[in-house]
């Protein structure tokens, strides 16, 4: 790897949110919705499913993956905001997109919202609070979203011009050797 690739994953880098249960934070949503994919829970971690009408995943052998999003957010720390990324559930998403629609917030204007865990393994709860403009600022969330995402995973960077499906169509391969190194694990 170079400096330079090394450099420029670093930058596209960003932490992730965790709601600890009982805990509530208060984080700025915008109009970019959860990036969904399938994840299996095998050997202490997260892996990415690579099942698709192409190729078998190998981890489904040993159980059913679920389907999680990725979203931006940003929160307040120490008088600054910072960007995160924050993992929900499509229930948790379903329900916050419900409650902006009918509490009249328009998540394309920019939703503050609290966001608590109720319980060790509840899904998240969001609830709006107020509209924000923060996100009139971001250039290009679902770039630096994609980016950031496969950073976590420790995937190739995307190229500018890729969406989401194209992206993952490349990097099927290197997802697929990972899931095949996961399954031939043993199991703890």
């Amino acid at each position: 790897m170079t400096v330079n690739n090394v450099l420029e994953r670093s930058r596209c880098q960003l932490p992730v949110l965790k709601v600890r249960p009982g805990s509530e934070c208060v984080a700025a949503f915008g109009e970019l919705g959860p990036l969904w994919y399938a994840v299996h829970w095998a050997n202490d971690r997260q892996h990415l499913c690579c099942g698709s009408d192409v190729v078998d995943c190998p981890l489904c052998v040993y159980g059913a993956s679920r389907v999680v999003g990725m979203t931006l957010v940003t929160t307040r720390l120490q008088a600054a905001s910072k960007v995160f990324l924050l993992e929900v559930s499509p229930l948790a998403w379903g329900q916050f997109s419900d409650r902006c629609r009918f509490g009249d917030f328009v998540l394309a204007d920019g939703v503050e919202a609290k966001v608590t865990r109720p319980r060790a393994r509840g899904c998240l709860r969001i609830e709006p609070l107020v509209r924000v403009d923060e996100f009139a600022s971001w250039l290009d969330a679902e770039r630096r979203l994609l980016r950031a995402w496969a950073v976590l995973y420790g995937l190739p960077l995307p190229s500018l011009t890729e969406t989401f499906e194209e992206f993952f169509r490349r990097v099927l391969s290197v997802v697929e050797a990972r899931a095949r190194i996961a399954a031939d694990t043993p199991r703890k």
